[in-house]
């Protein structure tokens, strides 16, 4: 293996030895994790939110982007601690592809992390509203932003999934390719930063946003709206994932190799 850089076919034995490795991690160790990785996710949620609140009354365009530049800090923390976070756990569909995990065991694992990763949105998103973290402008940019997720049609809310999971994946395997922090800082930033600016949609972002704005105001939308936003995201994200995962892995597996 190449020092301090991983070649495509070498990232892609990577991905499976990752997969292997979570898809056999003890449950307390997943749910645990799951929880720090949702977590994670909403630190950077908020601090989107609070960097962005202010000054989108004044120049929308370079409030987005202030907020999509703090936001990647999140799963920089889930890739640079080991933390559990659905969307990128995804990828285990290619240990599963190459019949290295069953079946059962990645559905374990998706099912675990993604329950768990919920309750630590929960956790950050109750803390930071009732903490009083959001001033007056972020609870109403926070409301603007649920809001128009819950509105959304279940097309758009599909689709852009898709395309944010292509990024989250894209970054988490970039993070990959080196061994140093500041190269797994930059290519776990940039990627995630896109998604923001765009304005894709992430479940376990989603779930930090809509349940952050339901405990400032809960007459805004229903337990229903957060599980048809949810649905339709996660059905994106993982149809995401494995338009980025599967097409490396038959591009570049070598049978050969392992």
């Amino acid at each position: 293996m190449a020092d301090g850089h991983k070649t495509p076919t070498e990232l892609v034995d990577y991905i499976i030895k990752v997969g292997i490795d979570k898809a056999t991690k003890p449950l307390f160790k997943l749910m645990l994790l799951g929880i720090f990785g949702g977590a994670f996710i909403a630190l950077g949620g908020a601090g989107n939110i609070i960097s962005s609140s202010t000054l989108v009354k004044t120049d929308p365009g370079f409030a987005k982007f202030l907020g999509a530049a703090v936001f990647p800090v999140g799963l920089i923390l889930v890739v640079t601690l080991g933390a559990e976070l659905f969307t990128s756990n995804c990828l285990l569909s290619v240990a599963f592809v190459n019949k290295k995990i069953s079946f059962a065991q990645m559905i374990r694992n998706l099912v675990t992390v993604y329950l768990f990763n919920y309750v630590g949105s929960f956790i950050v998103a109750y803390i930071t509203v009732k903490g009083g973290s959001f001033n007056a402008d972020s609870l109403a940019y926070l409301q603007n932003i649920a809001t128009h997720k819950v509105d959304a049609s279940a097309y758009a809310l599909f689709i852009k999934g898709i395309l944010c999971n292509v990024l989250v994946c894209g970054a988490v395997i970039q993070s990959y390719t080196s061994r140093d922090t500041i190269g797994k800082l930059v290519g776990a930033w940039l990627p995630i930063m896109l998604f923001v600016l765009i304005g894709y949609d992430h479940s376990i972002a989603n779930m930090f946003y809509l349940t952050a704005a339901k405990l400032t105001d809960t007459s805004l939308f229903g337990v229903s709206g957060i599980l048809y936003n949810l649905f339709y995201v996660t059905l994106g994200n993982i149809l995401g994932a494995l338009a980025i995962g599967l097409p490396l892995y038959f591009s570049y597996y070598k049978k050969s190799d392992n």
